[in-house]
């Protein structure tokens, strides 16, 4: 004869009663009341439904009729089910879960799976889903997305039909070769975006005009063109969208709805992750514009050269808006103290000088304006917060493309 105590749920209502639990040796199951030891129900053991044990947590026996019996009395349970059911996996789990080194074993193993799946599995099945979807949907994600920037970001294009036209028929070697790809070059006013160039998943490739100002000749912006073909042959920007999907999916699942501080930390993780995929899909497409340079004879540095021009702008965009939103914040405390004439001149140069980091960039280079603008901040900064900014980027280091388009081409 087994006994044992709990609580008794009758499955109608949220009440419940303290009852014994008999069960017999032919597994008859008794249950009665603790009081009044009436007898409340008679079933047989093979009709109840056991809930696994976990920890030192309640353990619930569901009964047939929706009745449920809650008890600590695990060694009881299992001696119950030792001998009705046997079975090794009754207490594999709680044997398991009571030993610290499978505890950590586990961890690790979890912690590996998570990595690789991450690393390695996420790129791969996003490069398969990718590479699988139908034309239609790269010709609608392009259409939407180049629709909203033309609404948000870009302005028309003020290049004259000569610079397009020559840069078009400089461009036609790369566009014949690349036809499967159905490439097309648009050219659009950068407005907040600058000199860029981008491409879509339907080979739609936006040149801004800044970048085109910013080249010091046409092989400058045949080089990005090869890098930008590189993104649409690989489907980069598909490839992306999926693994940050994902990624964003995962996360919100483990962290759910979160505060303000909540939600920085579960995007940090999110943020490193995805710039590290866009510098490995950077670095594939600078592949493929090295590839295409050294089989047309076009010098190596055009890309790179560009490029540091490029990363000289954009870190000096970033070093401004930081000067000045730390001048404003000065300006703001001697305001509030009282004595805010000195900090507001510094702010309204700096405000200036941000307004000409936002104009078109002349035409063959930065002015020496600009320059001299920025080779002080950058000297103020010691170059601290670019190393950061470099790390948070979704681009490889400029260092790293140096080395690589400097090398000389192997002789064949």
């Amino acid at each position: 004869m087994f006994r044992l105590q709990g609580d008794w749920f009758d499955g109608k209502t949220s009440a419940h009663q303290s009852v014994t639990m008999e069960v017999n040796d032919n597994g008859t199951v008794r249950i009665y009341h603790a009081l009044t030891n009436q007898c409340l129900l008679q079933v047989e053991f093979s009709e109840l439904d056991i809930a696994s044990r976990v920890g030192t947590t309640p353990r619930y026996i569901y009964f047939p009729q929706g009745e449920k019996l809650e008890t600590s009395a695990h060694d009881e349970v299992d001696a119950l089910l030792h001998r009705f059911r046997p079975s090794l996996f009754n207490t594999l789990a709680h044997k398991l879960e009571s030993h610290l080194q499978f505890v950590l074993l586990t961890l690790v193993i979890v912690a590996g799976m998570t990595w690789w799946t991450v690393i390695y599995g996420l790129p791969l099945g996003a490069r398969l889903i990718a590479d699988a979807l139908p034309p239609s949907v790269m010709n609608r994600a392009s259409t939407e997305t180049l629709a909203i920037l033309d609404k948000m970001h870009f302005v028309p294009s003020q290049l004259d039909d000569a610079t397009r036209e020559r840069v078009l028929e400089h461009f036609a070697p790369a566009l014949e070769e690349n036809r499967a790809l159905n490439i097309r070059v648009l050219f659009r006013g950068g407005g907040n975006i600058g000199a860029n160039a981008f491409a879509l998943p339907d080979g739609t490739v936006v040149f801004t005009d800044e970048i085109v100002h910013l080249a010091h000749n046409d092989d400058e912006l045949l080089a990005v063109l090869a890098h930008e073909i590189g993104h649409v042959r690989y489907r980069h920007g598909l490839r992306a969208t999926i693994q940050g999907a994902v990624l964003s999916f995962a996360i919100s699942m483990l962290i759910g709805d979160v505060s303000a501080a909540g939600e920085l930390l579960a995007s940090l993780p999110l943020l490193l992750t995805t710039s590290s995929y866009s510098r490995d899909f950077e670095r594939e497409a600078d592949l493929n514009s090295l590839h295409f340079l050294d089989s047309h004879q076009v010098p190596r540095h055009s890309f790179i050269d560009l490029m540091e021009r490029l990363t000289y702008n954009a870190h000096c965009s970033a070093l401004i808006r930081i000067e000045k939103e730390k001048q404003a914040a000065e300006a703001e405390e001697h305001e509030r103290a009282g004595d805010s004439e000195d900090t507001t001149a510094d702010v309204d140069g700096v405000s200036g000088a941000d307004q000409r980091v936002d104009q078109p960039v002349p035409e063959q280079g930065i002015s020496p304006e600009r320059r001299e603008m920025c080779d002080k901040l950058m000297a103020e900064h010691k170059k601290d917060s670019l190393k950061i900014l470099d790390y948070f980027s979704s681009h490889p280091e400029t260092e790293e493309r140096v080395k690589l388009f400097r090398a000389q081409p192997a002789a064949h």
